[in-house]
């Protein structure tokens, strides 16, 4: 029963080597794991974008991932940093990638919206539409360069861009450019949370537009939405704003180069999950990425349920290769049976190979002396140097008869 085990580990020890090399090969035939790095490209320190870039990158450090934020002036200086491969991934204002074919970027998700805040002074009445602007001093956010491209696209849809005076601002000159009618308007894009936002909704002498033909921008501009701004909903206290109003919003996505790795978007878009709960593709620009796709529309997978991500991943990288793999396994294990026989037997036939070269000496009468010793040479390893099976003892025993009879001729030389 030992010499059994013996025989059985030694075939599957075999079985197993050839496994592992079928699997280095694949592996070596694939793709190689990417490093564990990555850059993201957001808005300016402070904004919306880069702290929640910054909230991506303490998640990814758990899984090993080092994130790289890189704060940029916004959009179009983010679509640079990409062209130049200088960042993987950056934050984009829905539309800014439109009928921009000089860019192979690719779309990830819309991760949050942005509103387009439009402010003015207050001249005891109100301003609801674009158009009132003409002959106007307007600035544009030079925080953010993603209100430019919109600014552009808005004033020439009313046909104000050689009636406006245009210049630029940062956020926190606007209130007091405004209070001494140094600008008219001010234009960009930020979050309600904003300190300088705060500050522009909550002085008395600034007012907000109401945008009233917010229904016909977003039909016009597909990937623009709006935002309802209820009475009191800034500020209970001092009643900000003091009616209802509507004021348009872009959606800030996510895009890659398309030769970064499916395994770090994946799990960047894990993390971007966790922040911002359920991701969508309903405001990007460009084509989807087939990894992103697949994981908003399926989730995770079953195997990253089960393992840590990074094992998971390279379990997933075998799966194109599961089917040829379980092909080779199959007859691997049907042979195991005719291997372990054929291996017992090759030992008895290599026996009768030696006897019948002792035959041989016999009948050409050579010496007896060596035919003897020859003789006791192969009784010697069959009966101490090697072992058989109990299911194999017939043809054990059918070779000791064939001895005895060749014994009993050398004793007639």
């Amino acid at each position: 029963m030992k010499n059994l085990l013996n025989n059985m580990s030694k075939i599957w020890f075999f079985i197993f080597f050839i496994l592992l090399l079928v699997i280095y090969i694949i592996i070596q035939l694939t793709s190689p794991i990417p490093k564990k790095e990555l850059t993201l490209a957001t808005g300016i320190i402070g904004s919306d974008s880069y702290a929640y870039g910054m909230s991506y990158k303490s998640l990814l450090e758990e899984d090993g991932v080092k994130l790289n934020v890189l704060p940029t002036k916004g959009s179009l200086d983010t679509l640079k940093y990409l062209k130049n491969k200088k960042a993987d991934i950056g934050f984009v204002h829905s539309g800014v990638l439109e009928h921009k074919r000089e860019f192979s970027f690719e779309s990830l998700a819309s991760v949050y919206n942005e509103p387009l805040w439009i402010f003015y002074r207050d001249n005891g009445y109100n301003v609801n539409y674009i158009i009132e602007a003409v002959g106007k001093k307007i600035a544009l956010s030079a925080t953010n360069d993603g209100t430019l491209d919109l600014a552009q696209k808005l004033s020439s849809s009313n046909q104000l861009m050689d009636k406006v005076i245009l210049s630029y601002s940062y956020d926190k000159y606007a209130l007091k450019q405004l209070k001494n009618k140094d600008i008219d308007f001010f234009i960009t894009l930020a979050s309600k949370n904003n300190q300088y936002i705060q500050e522009l909704l909550k002085d008395s002498t600034i007012k907000l537009m109401d945008v009233k033909r917010f229904k016909a921008y977003i039909q016009k501009y597909n990937y623009l939405t709006y935002i309802d701004l209820f009475e009191g909903s800034i500020d209970l206290y001092r009643n900000i704003p003091s009616s209802n109003m509507h004021i348009l919003s872009t959606t800030q996505n996510l895009v890659t180069r398309d030769d970064v790795p499916h395994e770090l978007i994946r799990i960047l878009l894990k993390k971007v999950k966790d922040v911002h709960g359920n991701l969508n593709m309903d405001y990007i620009d460009t084509i989807p990425n087939e990894e992103a796709k697949i994981y908003i529309e399926n989730g995770e997978s079953w195997l990253e349920t089960i393992f840590p991500y990074w094992i998971a991943s390279n379990i997933d990288r075998l799966k194109l290769f599961l089917i040829p793999l379980i092909w080779l396994i199959i007859p691997l294990f049907k042979s195991i049976i005719p291997l372990y026989i054929f291996t017992t037997r090759s030992k008895i036939f290599k026996w009768y190979e030696k006897l019948d070269d002792i035959n041989e000496k016999i009948i050409n009468k050579e010496d007896k002396n060596i035919i003897i010793k020859s003789m006791k040479a192969l009784k010697d390893e069959i009966e101490t140097k090697t072992h058989v099976p109990l299911s194999y003892k017939g043809e054990y025993y059918n070779l000791i008869v064939h001895i005895e009879l060749l014994e009993n001729k050398i004793k007639q030389l």
